[in-house]
Formats: C-alpha cells, sequence, structure tokens
C-alpha cells in the first residue's frame, strides 16, 4: 500500500524531473490556467481525465462526482461549470461516464436514505425514464446501457442550463459532447451526443419528438 510519505516523496522526484527538462515549466503555470476542456467525469479513481486523453498538465478542468452526474440543483456543479465558461472561455465540454461503474450498479440495484443513495436517485430517474428498454437488457447490458444514458442526460442538463444557453446566444464557442470509457480495453467512444449551439440542441429535440 503506497503511503502518504512515499506520495510526498514521488512528488518531488516528479517536480525534480520536471525543473530538469523544463526549467521554466512552473513559471509558465503560475501566471494563468487556459484549459481546453472541463471534464465532467465519474469519481472512480480508474477513470482519471490526464491519463485517458494525454493531454499535458494544465489542459483539462476537472469536475468529478459519483456518476458523472451534472445535477442542476446543486451549487458546486453550477459554480464550476460558469467559472469555466463564463471566467475560464473553455470551449469543450466533455461529459464522460464508464462502464463498470459503482453508481450505476447502485441505482440499479438497491435504494436508501444515506448521502450516496440520495444522490443516486438522479440515476434511478434517468432509469425510470427508460425502463422499458433497459428490463428487456441483460444484467450486464442494462449497467452499460444505462451508464451510456446517463451520459446523455447529463449533457441534456448542462445545455438546458442558463450558463450553457446564454454563452451560445452571446455566439460563444461551446462544444459539448458525451463519451463513455471502457475499463476493460480502455478506450472512450463518443455516443453520437454533441451539441455546437443552442440549435444543435433543439434541432435535436425536434426530431426526437418527431419520432413515433
Amino acid at each position: 500500500m503506497t503511503t502518504i510519505q512515499q506520495m510526498l516523496e514521488n512528488n518531488r522526484r516528479w517536480a525534480h524531473e520536471i525543473r530538469h527538462s523544463d526549467p521554466d515549466f512552473f513559471r509558465r503555470h503560475a501566471q494563468v490556467q487556459s484549459p481546453e476542456v472541463l471534464w465532467i467525469g465519474c469519481s472512480d479513481s480508474r477513470v482519471g481525465p490526464d491519463r485517458l486523453v494525454g493531454l499535458p498538465m494544465g489542459s483539462i478542468f476537472v469536475h468529478r462526482n459519483i456518476a458523472n452526474v451534472f445535477a442542476t440543483n446543486d451549487l458546486n456543479c453550477l459554480a464550476v461549470l460558469e467559472y469555466a465558461v463564463d471566467e475560464l472561455k473553455i470551449p469543450n465540454v466533455i461529459v464522460c461516464g464508464h462502464y463498470g461503474c459503482g453508481g450505476i450498479r447502485a441505482a440499479l440495484e438497491h435504494s436508501g436514505i444515506q448521502p450516496v443513495d440520495l444522490w443516486i436517485d438522479q440515476v434511478r430517474m434517468v432509469f425510470r425514464r427508460h425502463c422499458k428498454e433497459l428490463l428487456a437488457l441483460d444484467r450486464e447490458a442494462r449497467s452499460r446501457r444505462l451508464a451510456e444514458l446517463n451520459v446523455e442526460t447529463q449533457v441534456h442538463n448542462l445545455c438546458s442550463s442558463t450558463i450553457v444557453r446564454e454563452a451560445w446566444k452571446r455566439g460563444q464557442a461551446l462544444n459539448i459532447l458525451g463519451v463513455i470509457y471502457d475499463i476493460h480495453d480502455g478506450l472512450l467512444k463518443p455516443l453520437g451526443i454533441e451539441f455546437r449551439s443552442l440549435e444543435d440542441w433543439q434541432a435535436f429535440h425536434e426530431h426526437r419528438l418527431a419520432q413515433p
């Protein structure tokens, strides 16, 4: 088991190696942050965004919670989004779910009144909206599909927020998309859920409503 002392030693070694290879690195990073992506992901320790996409330090502004939920009534989520969009002018927002998610399994298998259960109720709402499709699947397929549907729901929660809608109205470049990570092969899969404008998002909903 890694100890705190080992982690601190690792940190000192890492900092020394960075200063040796790029003496100006920390001075540059201390001046300003200009990330390219706001990453809304799961707290799962196996799903760290920097490693997944191979971007350098400073490229990703991160918000993580159990089951990668963007809750429109959660001040933490809203504050992160507002700062990312209005202050940092980040052009890309990614919602990343993953297969094998404990939060997804909890939403399918049990309920309760502990804080984590109350948080996961937001995923249970996704399940209830799609229960006909999900109940037709076996257990593993149901968990995987709910993880995908949860990502889709959180993307739409983002798009419905005043923060995103106002950014689009003023012509700010803002791309919102959903992806799923497979912990079994290390690959990210786009889910075909991507919106670059209010018109894009509204057209998606009009198309969906027109379907039988």
